[in-house]
């Protein structure tokens, strides 16, 4: 036993195991320290911008070059004066300069000042002095900006800069150009484009961010009752998002339609925006409604079950999406079609809660890649702008009915079609409603909020600022990873370091058997 105990093979073996599990020990008091000391310390949340404020980017400048800078110049001539936008900001310069927020907001402006220093000025204002100019431009607080051009002014509030985590509150990212940016276009432009939100349907919003980007686009925010009014002349674009009830019909129990108003609107170059999701449909369908929009050549998804009853179809995909659940799925542009390159250079957009579009009978696909159909002697196209991975799934009853392998699952659509009166209507139709909600829009890795600036450029707001983003003060790509490559990299950090122990280990131990 004793010449078994003092023989080589143990006496290696045991300093080799005892090694080993002292480097494991290390590691893991490492790791324990690190862990507590970036907590404690915030490590992880370092703002690396701290010394440096944001410069404008060139895509910031190129935009005020085309939308702004020009209207002030138009008035100068008109008017033969020295007209400029005033930025007004509400609090002392000093005061402003020693408070880091605001300082990110007053560094903005002066750089854009110097870019155009005959179009833009900068002035102050101590709103506890001046308390009736205050009121006057609506500014309460001493963090307000204001934007003024003649007899029209927006005042902007400090927490409009910024963009915070919906969890923690705190802020992540900076977005400052882009909020001035459309604030000096809005202030300049000669006529304030409607975008009426229908009502009484049930329509709910968790949050306000898809109206906080029809605002940086320049509309103007209404909301219209088609139960008691026609749509308005001034309506450039109307949005319909997340009804609970059907539209009304003209169908022997209600005796107005709201669906003939719908259809007039669109007859004279209407542009009309539906979000709908696979919860909208937890009610049935809304058959007045999709019935107007399969004459667009747009039909939601739903699913006959064996007991004849309808099921709504949600897309899963565990491959390409941000949970393991897979119900958030991230989405691709399409390659053919007058949707293609619609969204190049944009990153992956997010479907939340999704369910699918499919074209309507009638509509056929031609070479282009689009589904048309005549309708009273016109062309009407109809094609898709956003589809999921071939990955995905369409999921009802707990299990998996289709597969995209086969056709990849339409997640955002468009249909068009000229005028008599030579305007062109648009109907876009998304399968999710959390495409247009504040996690997937404020997002830093998602491309939600640039895409649907992209499709207000589609719709006629050429002056929407598709290619100004907000600046993260960190990096968040971590935020954007699919379950997929999540599991990989998790398997990657555990499975390598086990494997390179292991194979150091047997290369050790094979050496000094031999020597």
């Amino acid at each position: 036993m004793k010449k078994f105990i003092n023989s080589r093979r143990i006496r290696y073996g045991s300093v080799s195991l005892v090694l080993t599990v002292l480097v494991i020990a290390v590691v893991i008091i490492f790791n324990v320290i690190t862990s507590m000391l970036a907590g404690r310390y915030e490590w992880m949340y370092v703002d690396m911008n701290r010394s440096f404020v944001y410069e404008i980017s060139e895509d910031c400048e190129k935009y005020l070059k085309e939308h702004v800078i020009p209207r002030v110049d138009e008035a100068k001539k008109s008017q033969g004066s020295d007209e400029r936008i005033t930025v007004l900001f509400c609090n002392d310069k000093e005061k402003i300069e020693a408070d880091e927020s605001q300082k990110y907001i007053h560094e903005s402006v002066y750089e854009i000042k110097d870019m155009f220093p005959e179009h833009i000025r900068i002035e102050y204002l101590n709103i506890w002095e001046q308390p009736s100019r205050a009121r006057e431009l609506g500014a309460t607080d001493v963090g307000d900006v204001v934007c003024i051009f003649g007899d029209r002014h927006e005042t902007l509030n400090l927490g409009e800069f910024y963009i915070y985590d919906s969890e923690s509150g705190e802020a992540v990212a900076y977005n400052g150009e882009k909020i001035l940016a459309s604030c000096l276009m809005r202030v300049t432009q000669k006529e304030t484009p409607m975008c009426y939100f229908t009502m009484n349907h049930g329509e709910t919003m968790s949050d306000y961010e898809l109206m906080r980007s029809l605002v940086e686009a320049g509309y103007t925010i209404g909301f219209l009752d088609l139960s008691k009014d026609e749509v308005p002349a001034d309506c450039e674009l109307l949005l319909t998002y997340a009804p609970k009830q059907d539209f009304l019909m003209n169908d022997g129990v209600s005796a107005i339609s709201e669906i003939e108003k719908l259809d007039a609107y669109m007859a004279r170059g209407g542009k009309y925006m539906v979000f709908l999701s696979a919860d909208s449909f937890a009610s049935g369908k809304r058959e007045h409604l999709e019935g107007f929009l399969a004459k667009w050549g747009i039909e939601y998804a739903h699913h006959q079950a064996d007991d004849g009853s309808e099921k709504v179809e949600i897309i899963r995909d565990t491959s390409h999406a941000l949970s393991i659940h897979g119900y958030d799925i991230l989405s691709e542009g399409v390659k053919e079609g007058s949707g293609a390159g619609m969204f190049d250079g944009v990153r992956a957009n997010v479907f939340g809660n999704s369910t699918h579009i499919t074209f309507a009978d009638g509509f056929a696909k031609g070479k282009d890649g689009n589904y048309t159909k005549t309708v009273d002697g016109r062309k009407r196209s109809v094609y898709p702008l956003l589809v999921s991975h071939s990955s995905a799934e369409a999921w009802t009853d707990g299990r998996a009915i289709k597969r995209a392998s086969d056709e990849a699952f339409v997640l955002m659509a468009m249909a068009s079609q000229s005028c008599e009166n030579g305007k062109t209507a648009y109907l876009v139709a998304s399968a999710s409603t959390e495409f247009a909600a504040e996690d997937a829009m404020q997002s830093a890795v998602l491309g939600n909020s640039r895409s649907i600036a992209r499709i207000y450029k589609q719709l006629g707001r050429k002056q929407a600022p598709v290619d100004l983003v907000f600046k993260s003060f960190g990096s968040t790509d971590i935020e954007g990873l699919t379950a997929r490559n999540a599991n990989t990299i998790t398997v990657s950090i555990v499975a390598i370091p086990a494997i390179v122990c292991a194979v150091v280990g047997v290369v050790i131990l094979v050496r000094r058997k031999n020597s």
